[in-house]
């Protein structure tokens, strides 16, 4: 189960990374069907936490990846089913950037209670992710800041 663990949080990590590269580069359909990629991650998510469920694993990591799923539940609710718009508003994308970070850490969290290369393999891929983000977001134009120039 810690494979699936890792490969699923490495899976989420460069999935994440490949959904901000392609809003930057304008290829809508590909962030939607990316998106489809990540929120399936439910299911490997699921049976490791059934697993650790039955194991009787920490609570601390039990949490975490609870934290994980909860992300995804709530990214297939907002997205997928609401298909609301709640990126444009800061009042309502703060909380999810929150619990997305939440998500991010608790991958890394759980990794480094696996192994040092768990650890690694899904840090590496936090920061391609972040890495990404940035490149999302430099350059950009600041809607506040159009009527200034």
């Amino acid at each position: 189960m810690n494979l699936l663990f890792t490969i699923s949080a490495v899976l989420f990590n460069l999935l994440i990374a490949g959904i901000f590269l392609c809003d930057r580069l304008g290829k809508m359909q590909w962030v939607k069907r990316i998106g489809i990629v990540v929120v399936l991650l439910i299911v490997p998510f699921t049976i490791v936490l059934i697993n650790w469920l039955i194991l009787r694993v920490s609570t601390p990591i039990i949490l975490a990846l609870v934290v994980v799923l909860l992300y995804l539940f709530v990214e297939i609710l907002l997205d997928f089913i609401l298909k609301v718009d709640f990126r444009t508003k800061w009042s309502t994308h703060i909380p999810y950037i929150l619990l997305e970070y939440g998500a991010f850490f608790s991958l890394i969290y759980i990794a480094s209670n696996i192994s040092k290369t768990a650890m690694w393999w899904v840090s590496i891929t936090f920061w391609i992710a972040m890495a990404c983000l940035i490149f999302l977001y430099a350059g950009k134009r600041k809607p506040w800041r159009e009527g200034n120039q």
